[in-house]
């Protein structure tokens, strides 16, 4: 069984709202030139490649990958060692989006996300990300139960 999760989109928010408005553009002139397409192409890769990781729980391996084009998964599988541990951390992210009259736009982000720690106790990737705590914390239980790991005791 292979667990899927998708973290966060490459290009940001504004980089997504920019790749679907690229891909409008393309649609609307495909029909005039064949460059169409190359507005197509580039707003797919814009609007749908994001980060995110994978979970073999059979193998006991997890890659973290980013996900071309949504679907196109570039990462390296790494076997997960018995002295991993799991936890869980508020994660708050902001965008900064700066316009032509060099006004800035900060858009934020706030979710918990559940973190894979190394063996010697430093803070890894994040494995998933949730909007509401309860759900991050049942996705934390669930995740150590198939994998066998300790929960980390501090939940920052």
């Amino acid at each position: 069984m292979i667990l899927n999760y998708t973290l966060d989109k490459s290009f940001g928010p504004a980089g997504s709202i920019v790749g679907y408005f690229l891909m409008a553009v393309g649609i609307s002139t495909i029909h005039l030139s064949l460059s169409g397409l190359v507005l197509i192409m580039l707003g797919c890769f814009m609007a749908f490649s994001a980060s995110g990781c994978s979970i073999d729980v059979e193998n006991f391996k997890i890659r973290f990958s980013n996900n071309l084009f949504g679907f196109i998964k570039i990462g390296t599988w790494h076997y997960v060692h018995p002295r991993m541990k799991l936890g869980l951390s508020n994660s708050k992210m902001t965008y900064r989006v700066y316009s032509m009259s060099n006004r800035s736009v900060d858009m934020k982000s706030s979710d918990f996300r559940v973190y894979i720690y190394e063996e010697s106790g430093r803070k890894g990737n994040a494995v998933c990300r949730f909007k509401k705590r309860e759900e991050a914390e049942a996705e934390l239980a669930r995740l150590s139960d198939l994998l066998g790991l300790e929960i980390r005791g501090e939940i920052r």
